[in-house]
């Protein structure tokens, strides 16, 4: 489990959450496509994300947190850092599933990485192109991506990708 963030902290920017598959996954994200079952191979789950105007402390809070069942191991070292940051901020204490990375949340993936990108630059495009060209694939065109015709925030690789921290 490990945060990585690049730039020069703030409450705003784009995130990439990394999520270990250790078993193979059969996945719906809601009504999406119909409430297509997606099956995944074990290894790695990317979804690519933003949270603009003060709200990624909480965003990324809320992605880590469970709508049934305990939360994301990871969720008492993301209170810890954004408190260290000096943020006041806590987990919310309920969650309904509302977008297709809750119901990715929600599976029994368990969440490996956090990669911040501070900034008020909407850079899900960016990110979503380099984890392809690190060898990631697109689940399915419009997946989490409803700001990007015929792109996926959600991508999928066999094993743990190189981060484009730097």
């Amino acid at each position: 489990m490990s945060i990585h963030a690049h730039g020069e902290p703030q409450k705003s920017g784009a995130y990439v959450l990394e999520l270990a598959v250790e078993a193979p996954l059969e996945l719906a994200f809601g009504r999406f496509q119909g409430g297509r079952v997606f099956r995944l191979a074990p290894g790695r789950v990317y979804y690519v994300g933003s949270a603009l105007a003060g709200r990624l402390p909480s965003r990324i809070l809320r992605h880590a947190t469970r709508a049934a069942g305990p939360p994301h191991r990871m969720r008492e070292d993301l209170l810890g850092y954004f408190e260290n940051l000096g943020w006041a901020v806590r987990p919310p204490a309920r969650k309904t599933l509302h977008w297709h990375a809750d119901y990715l949340m929600e599976s029994p993936a368990e969440l490996a990485a956090v990669y911040l990108f501070y900034g008020d630059t909407p850079r899900e495009a960016f990110l979503e192109d380099a984890l392809r060209a690190l060898g990631a694939r697109p689940l399915a065109p419009g997946l989490g991506a409803g700001d990007r015709p015929g792109g996926s925030h959600v991508l999928w690789s066999p094993k743990k990708l190189p981060m484009l921290l730097g």
